[in-house]
């Protein structure tokens, strides 16, 4: 079956510099606080939480159009642009899906044309968390809406915060140094995004 919906991780995979909290982190003045929440495992539940809440308290008097300024910034992997348009030109939808902050996996979503984004969200109301396992809950629940079977699904992750998202596609690519105990995963270290989305769709990388 051809694939009809890939999702990407963002930090690491879709952006290979600096993570998007740490710009903008860096942007309201926080970088030496923040690059101790960067030594955090992502399934460090208590300590991951600590640090959203209190970064949270650190956005507030900013509107969201100052905290994506940075985003500009980042660096993205090479073929990113090209690779999504390809996807999308033979009608395939796109996902970001990501732990970090919705207001940046929106930010990138539609800077790339991706058709749908999940992230921690944060309102009046407060953080809204999203964990390692929620990814790929939330991959598997709109494939389901969508009605596609796993195996018309692909993946892209980095690291092992993408390990339930990876499961929940049929076709699975890793593009971070170390590879994942994660059966039939493709192992291609700093993958161009356009030699991807090639593979995904079955094309020949010339």
């Amino acid at each position: 079956m051809s694939i009809e919906l890939v999702a990407f991780d963002l930090d690491g995979t879709l952006v290979r510099s600096e993570t998007c909290v740490q710009a903008i982190a860096r942007a309201v003045g926080r970088a030496d606080e923040c690059a101790a929440f960067e030594q955090l495992s992502m399934r460090d539940v208590e300590g991951v939480a600590a640090a959203r809440e209190l970064m949270a308290e650190w956005y507030a008097p900013y509107p969201v159009v100052e905290l994506t300024r940075p985003l500009d910034d980042l660096e993205l992997a090479s073929g990113c642009a090209e690779g999504f348009e390809l996807l999308r030109e033979h009608d395939v939808r796109t996902a970001i899906v990501s732990i970090t902050w919705t207001l940046a996996v929106e930010y990138f979503a539609d800077l790339l044309g991706a058709d749908y984004s999940y992230g921690t969200g944060l309102s009046e109301r407060g953080v809204e968390h999203v964990w390692p396992q929620d990814k790929g809950n939330w991959l598997r629940a709109l494939s389901l809406e969508l009605g596609l079977t796993e195996s018309a699904v692909a993946a892209v992750g980095d690291s092992d915060g993408d390990r339930e998202l990876l499961e929940a596609a049929g076709l699975r690519f890793c593009v971070g140094e170390q590879t994942l105990d994660v059966a039939g995963l493709v192992h291609l270290p700093g993958a161009n995004m356009l030699d991807i989305a090639r593979l995904i769709l079955g094309e020949r990388n010339d």
